[in-house]
């Protein structure tokens, strides 16, 4: 199995690549979490949202099983076209 001069030459460009990356980012700082937000609470939770949701979720509980059926009726759809199979078109051809 021989290599060629190319494939040497991507390879050792490659691993210089990722040793002058691995540099760069062992000198410098990463500030992962200096925007990150603070500690206080931007939403107020003193009511009950649970309750509120499941409450929603209830009541248009026909509308969600509709919408369920044609998402599924849709992947249905969707894998029958991607799986049929094509027929020849040189006999109509003829």
């Amino acid at each position: 199995m021989t290599t060629d001069r190319i494939s040497m030459a991507g390879l050792v460009a490659s691993l210089f690549l990722v040793l002058v990356l691995g540099v760069f980012i062992a000198h410098n700082s990463f500030p992962a979490f200096l925007y990150a937000p603070s500690k206080e609470q931007l939403v107020s939770v003193t009511q009950s949202l649970g309750q509120a949701e499941s409450n929603f979720i209830w009541t248009y509980r026909s509308t969600d099983l509709i919408i369920q059926a044609f998402v599924l009726f849709a992947a249905a759809a969707g894998c029958l076209a991607i799986l049929r199979v094509e027929e020849n078109r040189k006999s109509e051809a003829g």
